[in-house]
């Protein structure tokens, strides 16, 4: 038996699916589910559980797990929910069967983190500064205003935050202009910055269990963040691309370091230096798959299958 964890819609996800046999089990962000028994002795050990569309599930006999995304939930309380989060990862992440990926909860590093790592092992990465004061900000502001500017960026890997008023978005990049600088306090709560690389192209870089897909994506405008524009796809143009051996390794050695086989990369390209920006542990795959023909869904249901 195959276990996937995955977020309710993942077209990569059905993709992978359509080349395994019958015999997984998916579980998205939203589906309940009902643990019957958990019964471990001398001799045996068994667990059970049930879900909307799924009876005496038998997870002792899981052959292989995926983490992409999604939680094992009980659709209860907090309590329940966290006692089922506890009990079931006791018992699958304890089992030694071939794992791919790790869950968003088990992911202990942040973008600071990845980051020196990526540095301490060679790869180039933009200035960066990390400050909740506006002088110090405006001194890095003036370094490079003349030249493309910089831009601020999230520093935690959750999305959103909400008070009792509003619910903020932190997922996009955004440039740090002279208007919000004349508006920002004179301390502020501490805020990750970086001078802007204008790329000849970006980089996503796929890393699946020890082999490497990537894509150049290629922008034809001015914007920031190109993630606001692959739903339509607008003014992108994205091709195979085959990094340099050395940064390969070098990458391979950061996600080593975090004990991720699984996920995606991202740099930029310029004035012939690669430039790391940061690791997705769940990262968006369909969009290079489909572009470039990889087949990656192959690839993964081969390792699932297998289990190894």
């Amino acid at each position: 038996m195959i276990l996937i964890y995955s977020k309710d819609v993942d077209d990569f996800v059905n993709d992978v699916i359509d080349y395994l046999d019958d015999d997984f089990v998916r579980i998205g962000e939203s589906d309940k589910v009902e643990i019957e028994a958990m019964d471990f002795s001398n001799e045996i050990n068994s667990y059970k559980f049930k879900n909307n569309y799924l009876e005496n599930v038998e997870l002792e006999k899981i052959k292989s797990v995926w983490f992409n995304g999604g939680c094992i939930t009980s659709g209860s309380n907090d309590y329940e929910n966290k006692c089922y989060e506890v009990l079931n990862d006791a018992f699958v992440l304890q089992k030694a069967v071939k794992k791919i990926g790790k869950r968003i909860a088990d992911f202990e590093s942040n973008r600071l983190d990845i980051m020196l790592e990526a540095k301490k092992q060679g790869l180039k990465i933009p200035h960066t500064l990390i400050t909740g004061n506006k002088e110090k900000l405006n001194d890095f502001y003036e370094m490079y205003k003349k030249k493309n500017g910089i831009v601020s960026k999230r520093i935690l890997n959750s999305y959103f935050y909400e008070d009792d008023e509003f619910l903020y978005n932190f997922n996009l990049t955004f440039p740090i202009t002279f208007e919000i600088l004349t508006e920002v306090s004179n301390e502020f709560a501490l805020s990750f910055f970086q001078e802007r690389i204008i790329a000849e192209f970006e980089i996503r870089v796929i890393y699946i269990d020890g082999y490497f897909y990537s894509t150049a994506i290629h922008n034809f405008d001015d914007n920031i963040d190109i993630r606001t524009k692959f739903i339509e796809m607008d003014n992108l143009r994205m091709v195979p691309f085959k990094l340099p051996i050395a940064i390969e390794e070098k990458l391979e050695k950061v996600f080593m370091k975090f004990n991720l086989n699984y996920g995606s990369a991202d740099l930029m390209y310029c004035n012939s230096e690669y430039y790391f920006l940061e690791i997705n542990p769940t990262g968006q795959i369909s969009f290079v798959n489909n572009a470039c023909n990889y087949y990656i869904e192959n690839q993964v249901a081969k390792i699932l299958k297998n289990g190894t």
